[in-house]
């Protein structure tokens, strides 16, 4: 079954919402869908409403996992119905472990292939920030999808990615559609924005579709201070809100259908 990573070198492009939200769209599908956050801070778990379980216990991380500490069993959350995620707790020292422990590379990968045997997907969430634990995730990868804010750090950030998969030969190859965020259709910056990103995409990834920009909409940071997702049947509190969520929704559905995966 696919692994799917999200990434981006550039922090608060909308990385995570998005890779929650495209989880969830599969998991309410009737697919069993896994995500795996190698971001130590764990924010996938807020999204929906579970960052209690983050510091829950000490003992149930990926690293245990991978030490042979437990099972698998023991490190995986059910967020919702259908939708799993794995928690890690030091990135950086677990890259270090990979790097100085070449044996443990080969572990993590008999994993990852351990873990696709029972989900329908498998989605990984990164850190803006890279290591040799991003490398392997994203050599491990069946498809890349790119997140660009549409700003001129967004842009830069857009830039650097593509720096960074050239420098640790990761293939550009897989990075297969590019998901531009924080558009508005009638401000100047973000259009701006989006006809230099287009140019840039044909120069470096030829082969990845950009996919419809994603709108910018504030109450979606109110669904994830209530860890609401939109896939879930929440009536909002008011029917402002409800509308935005349901407009949010319909533009969501849109977008995932254009990915292909």
């Amino acid at each position: 079954m696919p692994v799917v990573s999200v990434f981006c070198k550039k922090g608060g492009v909308g990385k995570t919402t998005f890779l929650g939200y495209l989880a969830h769209y599969h998991a309410a599908k009737g697919q069993r869908v896994l995500i795996l956050s190698a971001d130590d801070q764990n924010s996938i778990f807020k999204i929906f409403g579970a960052e209690k379980f983050v510091g829950e216990r000490d003992d149930n991380y990926f690293e245990h996992l991978l030490a042979g500490e437990c099972q698998p069993n023991d490190i995986v959350f059910e967020a919702r119905p259908d939708m799993y995620i794995i928690k890690t707790l030091n990135t950086d020292r677990l890259s270090l472990t990979l790097t100085l422990r070449r044996p443990q590379e080969s572990k993590l990968r008999q994993l990852i292939d351990y873990f696709r045997r029972f989900f329908d997907y498998i989605f990984i969430d990164f850190p803006p920030s890279s290591s040799r634990l991003t490398e392997i995730l994203l050599d491990l990868s069946d498809d890349i999808l790119l997140v660009v804010g549409l700003d001129t750090l967004g842009l830069d950030g857009f830039i650097n990615t593509i720096q960074y998969f050239t420098d640790s030969d990761i293939d550009l190859g897989k990075v297969r559609y590019i998901v531009p965020t924080g558009y508005h259709p009638i401000k100047l910056a973000p259009n701006t924005c989006l006809k230099k990103l287009k140019t840039q995409v044909k120069t470096y990834t030829p082969d990845a579709k950009i996919i419809s920009p994603i709108k910018e909409k504030a109450v979606i940071r109110n669904l994830q201070e209530m860890g609401v997702s939109v896939f879930d049947e929440h009536q909002m509190p008011s029917k402002f809100h409800q509308k935005n969520r349901d407009e949010i929704k319909r533009d969501l559905l849109s977008t995932f259908s254009e990915i292909k995966i």
